[in-house]
């Protein structure tokens, strides 16, 4: 038996997210340097810059780490239906 790991994901989709992640940082003025200082200050979190950019080139950010850096980033996470035809896998079929 072949034991997943729910945690996973692809290289395309950490690409994704530091891209997206990163181009906020910008649009923001921010660094990642600025961004892991801001998560120390508001949330006690003790990030290093390096520790950080490896967590976003790996894709290995929690969802609350996200969530708080969109935060300090001024963004929020908002859920969506996705349209029937974007449905990939639909578990309730």
């Amino acid at each position: 038996m072949i034991e997943e790991n729910k945690s996973d994901i692809t290289k395309e989709e950490a690409e994704a997210l530091k891209r997206k992640l990163r181009s906020l940082m910008i649009a923001k003025g921010f660094t990642i340097e600025k961004v892991a200082n801001a998560l120390k200050e508001k949330y006690g979190v003790r990030e290093s810059k390096s520790n950080l950019s490896n967590k976003l080139g790996r894709g290995s950010l929690r969802f609350i780490d996200v969530q708080r850096i969109c935060e300090i980033l001024g963004y929020t996470i908002t859920f969506s239906p996705i349209e029937e035809k974007e449905k990939v896998f639909d578990p309730y079929r």
